[in-house]
């Protein structure tokens, strides 16, 4: 390849140009079992965008915050039926395949129409500097005029170019939808549009689209050179556009969930390369769509990567956004004199002797109430709990017997409801010292157990769906009390599966036959294995088997891993399951 050629190549996107992105922390679902049950990760976009602004592709001041769409705008594409329907928790439950009782209906709806304002004001941004411009979430493509589905409530496009075309834009426009799904809602939502092009490649198929949309079904198990010729052949047919709308689909990775594409995320990137070359000079409004693997949010932030110049930029396997934004917070809250390390009072001293007033509480010695309160305002949890309907969340910290308590609450419904509520303590295993959690319990009791989201051993009321941001905490106070990780014994096999991601059995034997488990009953779904194991149906080496509740931990730093023991026990242990009596 030629010098110039290689340049032309690359010239459109220069390295250092900056793409503009709209976002907002509500972008977030509010919706607590959807990561558990369906499968869709809610932090995705957070994880994309942290990235993006930890690495410095994307500058605070190339962010933009949308504004909610009104409904005269989404009247313009859908039903007055259908948008009357989206105020009941059933419709929105439907959606989003959920409970009804797990649906804030107000908060939903706010995401739902700040998101597609973020697609109206992009296509108007890109407008302005004949170039691409993103929106972090979107690409809502199975919401038709009188329904929605697919965890599509409205759909973006539509009512984003219905807005255009009120304001007077007449140009062609093409709708390049290579999310791993048809646009069956698109197509219909823009059916009759002379100047409008739809192109789509997906991986399923959703029945007949209205004529005139280009739709080309891969086939299961396409490489990325077969799904790459398929898409430059749909380019070749594509209009040229005056606007365009691209749905970079997350779903289409081998192992995605819901997709059955089967790219690598390389594979991913080049397909964003085609397309921007092709839109060379075109305004663009770059969406994500549906996205059900662990690595979805890689896939997006490829695609900003391809816009901005950096398509070479790898992202590291083991990059993990939410611990390296938590990590990051905490280094400002330390730089910012944080109420984290309050000092002892004169008034600790004297009740400490019995000279005064009662010891203010605080937890392994060293984090008050308020300090923790302002931590969790500060990494963002307290806003998640409110958007769930919880007002006036609030933190109190006492000792027990088993350690020091944590507990938060907050008030719905006119009575306050306990949200949180964890013990912990320092205990050495294996000879160093621990941050370990002998009770944690997420509780969100507005919501309800059903067939979508069932009872799991040990739990009262459904989860609040912040294991994770629970974890970064803990690791974090581990850091700041210079203990060697973070430590606990699940009482359940699902909170071993669970944590697997990051912790391990201390005891490389224990850690051996629970690998051994994993095997052999990966071929049940989750909740049957547990209540199985619950339930004494369990078999190891032919024998009843009883649930071993050791220590698992996370250690801070590296530390040697007895492999020959864990894979020689691994090795000689297989368990079986015994059906149900009766």
């Amino acid at each position: 390849m030629s010098v110039w050629r290689w340049l032309g190549r690359w010239l459109p996107f220069a390295r250092g140009e900056h793409v503009p992105i709209f976002y907002d922390e509500d972008y977030r679902l509010p919706l607590t079992g959807i990561e558990t049950t369906v499968g869709v990760e809610p932090r995705g976009v957070d994880f994309t965008t942290w990235y993006l602004l930890e690495k410095h592709v994307v500058r605070p001041e190339d962010v933009y915050h949308p504004r909610q769409v009104s409904y005269a705008e989404l009247s313009r594409v859908h039903d007055a039926a259908y948008l009357e329907s989206l105020g009941q928790p059933e419709t929105l439950a439907r959606i989003y395949a959920v409970d009804p009782s797990e649906v804030p209906v107000d908060t939903l709806l706010s995401n739902v129409r700040l998101v597609c304002g973020g697609t109206l004001g992009a296509a108007r941004l890109a407008f302005g500097r004949r170039g691409p411009v993103v929106n972090m979430a979107g690409g809502f493509h199975h919401a038709a005029p009188g329904r929605g589905g697919g965890f599509c409530a409205v759909n973006d496009i539509a009512v984003a170019l219905a807005a255009l075309q009120a304001d007077g834009y007449e140009g062609q426009t093409v709708v390049l939808d290579l999310d791993a799904h048809p646009p069956d809602g698109t197509a219909e939502c823009l059916a009759g549009h002379p100047k409008v092009w739809i192109g789509s490649l997906s991986g399923s198929d959703w029945g007949a689209l209205p004529e005139g949309v280009d739709e080309t079904r891969v086939p299961e198990g396409v490489t990325d050179e077969q799904y790459l010729a398929l898409l430059e052949a749909m380019l070749e047919r594509m209009p040229k556009p005056r606007l365009a709308f691209v749905i970079a689909g997350c779903d289409v990775l081998a192992g995605d969930r819901f997709g059955r594409v089967g790219l690598t995320v390389k594979g991913a990137r080049r397909r964003d390369e085609l397309i921007a070359r092709a839109l060379r000079g075109v305004p663009s409004v770059w969406l994500p769509g549906g996205g059900y693997h662990a690595e979805s949010w890689k896939v997006f932030a490829g695609t900003v990567l391809v816009l901005s110049g950096m398509a070479g930029r790898r992202i590291k396997a083991r990059y993990d956004p939410m611990s390296a934004r938590y990590r990051r917070i905490s280094r400002l809250l330390s730089q910012e004199g944080a109420p984290l390390d309050e000092p002892l009072t004169l008034e600790d001293l004297e009740g400490s002797l019995g000279l005064g007033g009662a010891v203010q509480p605080r937890v392994l010695g060293f984090y008050t109430a308020q300090s923790l309160e302002y931590a969790l305002f500060r990494y963002g949890l307290l806003w998640q709990v409110e958007r769930l309907g919880y007002s006036r969340p609030r933190v109190e910290v006492s000792s027990t017997g088993a350690g020091d308590r944590i507990k938060v609450l907050g008030r719905a419904g006119g009575e306050e409801h306990l949200l949180v509520d964890v013990v912990v303590e320092k205990r050495s295993i294996g000879g160093a010292p621990y941050f370990f959690v002998n009770w944690l319990s997420l509780r969100h009791p507005r919501a309800r157990f059903s067939e979508r989201r069932p009872q799991l051993p040990g739990q009262d009321v459904p989860g609040l769906g912040l294991a994770r941001e629970a974890t970064e905490m803990f690791v974090l106070m581990a850091r700041r009390l210079g203990l060697a990780g973070v430590a606990f014994r699940p009482m359940w096999y699902h909170l071993a599966v669970v944590a697997r991601a990051r912790f391990r059995f201390a005891d490389p034997a224990r850690q051996g036959r629970f690998e051994a488990m994993m095997r052999d009953l990966a071929s049940m779904p989750l909740l049957e294995a547990t209540r199985a194991m619950a339930e004494g149906r369990v078999m190891l080496d032919g024998e009843p088997y009883r649930w071993e509740a050791d220590d698992m931990v996370l250690p801070l730093e590296p530390i040697p891993v007895d492999t020959d023991a864990i894979t020689a026990e691994r090795e000689r242990h297989h368990f079986t399951v015994a059906p149900r009596s009766g």
